[in-house]
């Protein structure tokens, strides 16, 4: 870099008009000289978001007081409001958002580009926490959907063996799965408001629980098989997780399908003998709304990652011997930290 003390360097102190207006502008204005970028006034004395003396800016180029890429960002939009075109954007720096305005201008004839810059980190922030909710709720709503779909069809098909046969453990049955729908709603609208609450925790053994999620779905010729095995969780959430992926397995992988439940030494794995995902789809198939057919809605494995993660497991998606999917669920790292 140049000295700033030389003499095509050295700034020109600006008439008082100019400083009057940049020392009282709330949110700091910085003129820039056209052939090198550098700071030529800057205000107020002390600028409100970042701290810095305004002496200790003056002469500079962005290139000296930025880091790289948020200098880059901005030598271009200051490169082409030089030529006349006013820009309008947001940098992050130092942790906080800013959104700066530029504007040309010409001073004793010569082109300035006139930058006033304004915290903006709060709104931003509220506008990302507002879209990560409303799309909870969006996803929220077809986990309900989704979910619930399960032990209705359960009740429903029940009740009308019992009207046919008038025999009562029908109507056990239809209890069951009324109880599993008010257990699903309670849950859903947990994992919709946050994502990890681990309060009300205990011991869980995965292999009850999976036998209890295999009941409350159409499961036509398939074949369960599970290990010992237990995690620290919450049942209902874990058996939804199940349900989800068993789902997923009978739906893709045929009436005949096995489907197996077991340990890891940090978590645990389900999978089945189905044809499996290519491995170039293995990370879209848990974005909500993604689905390859079978009158699936694209929920189930959104459902799956969100327990998964409320759980504190990440989810990794491999193949089974056989070539079908293979669900793996471990601890995950800042799970561990905590």
């Amino acid at each position: 870099m140049c000295d700033s003390e030389s003499p095509s360097n050295r700034v020109s102190p600006p008439d008082g008009g100019h400083q009057a207006l940049v020392d009282n502008f709330p949110n700091g204005v910085v003129v820039l000289v056209d052939s090198d970028l550098r700071y030529r006034i800057v205000g107020p004395a002390v600028l409100p978001f970042s701290g810095r003396d305004a002496t200790e800016m003056v002469g500079r180029d962005v290139f000296e007081l930025f880091p790289e890429p948020t200098a880059e960002r901005l030598a271009s939009a200051l490169e082409a409001t030089l030529d006349g075109t006013a820009q309008s954007f947001d940098v992050e720096f130092e942790g906080k958002f800013h959104h700066i305005e530029t504007e040309p201008a010409r001073i004793d004839g010569d082109p300035y580009s006139v930058l006033v810059t304004q915290d903006v980190t709060e709104a931003r922030e509220t506008a990302k926490a507002l879209e990560e909710q409303n799309e909870r709720l969006d996803q929220f709503a077809s986990m309900v959907s989704h979910d619930l779909r399960g032990p209705l069809n359960v009740a429903e098909g029940r009740l009308a063996l019992f009207r046919e046969t008038d025999d009562a453990e029908h109507l056990a049955a239809v209890d069951d799965a009324l109880e599993r729908i008010d257990e699903l709603t309670a849950d859903l609208t947990g994992l919709a408001r946050s994502n990890r609450s681990d309060e009300e925790y205990e011991r869980v053994s995965l292999d009850t629980v999976a036998r209890s999620a295999w009941e409350m779905i159409d499961t036509r010729e398939a074949a369960l098989v599970t290990e010992e095995c237990s995690v620290v969780g919450s049942e209902s959430q874990l058996q939804a997780l199940f349900e989800n992926l068993f789902r997923n397995a009978v739906g893709h992988g045929g009436s005949d399908v096995t489907v197996r439940v077991g340990p890891l030494e940090d978590g645990f794995y389900v999978e089945d003998t189905g044809v499996g995902i290519p491995p170039e789809r293995e990370e879209e198939v848990f974005e909500h709304g993604f689905t390859t057919g079978y009158s699936g809605t694209g929920t189930g494995l959104t459902i799956v990652r969100r327990i998964a993660a409320s759980h504190g497991f990440d989810v990794a998606l491999g193949e089974s011997q056989e070539g079908g999917a293979r669900f793996e669920f471990r601890a995950s790292e800042s799970a561990d930290e905590e």
